[in-house]
């Protein structure tokens, strides 16, 4: 009695080996590039949720005729600290006066506020002087581009 081997027995089992081997080859540059990728991913998650929970309201201005300095007054109602960046008034001829902190156009009584504080800001020289009864738009900005505007009239 002559025993018959099967060949092909194997073959499976080295074919399943074989498939396990590329997959695990070609998981290791996937595994490299996906988690670089949620490392930006998740920097631009947390700037994100930064600036969804970053709110100001402009309070206040004193802006009067025939004077050249401002008085600004901003409440921090979002959940993250605030740093005014920029300012920028409209008089009604649609010209637009730009203010800005790096340049010390403008000065603060703190350099950030944190929820529900109240800043001062303080313009000593607009640059022009407010017409009596004329109405100015203000528009306040943060560094991360959260803003507000109000109307006033000198």
């Amino acid at each position: 009695m002559k025993i018959r081997h099967n060949r092909r027995a194997l073959s499976p089992i080295f074919a399943s080996l074989l498939i396990l081997a590329i997959v695990t080859v070609l998981f290791i540059p996937v595994f490299i590039w996906s988690t670089g990728l949620t490392a930006e991913t998740q920097s631009f998650w947390e700037i994100s949720g930064l600036i969804a929970t970053e709110r100001i309201v402009i309070e206040e201005v004193n802006l009067r005729g025939g004077v050249t300095r401002c008085t600004i007054y901003i409440r921090n109602i979002g959940k993250t600290a605030i740093i005014v960046d920029n300012i920028f008034i409209s008089p009604p001829d649609g010209t637009v006066h730009t203010y800005e902190k790096q340049l010390n156009q403008f000065s603060t009584d703190f350099n950030s506020v944190v929820q529900g504080d109240l800043m001062t800001i303080n313009i000593p020289d607009l640059g022009f002087t407010p017409t009596l009864g004329d109405t100015y738009t203000l528009k306040v900005y943060t560094t991360r581009g959260i803003g507000d505007t109000y109307q006033v009239v000198a």
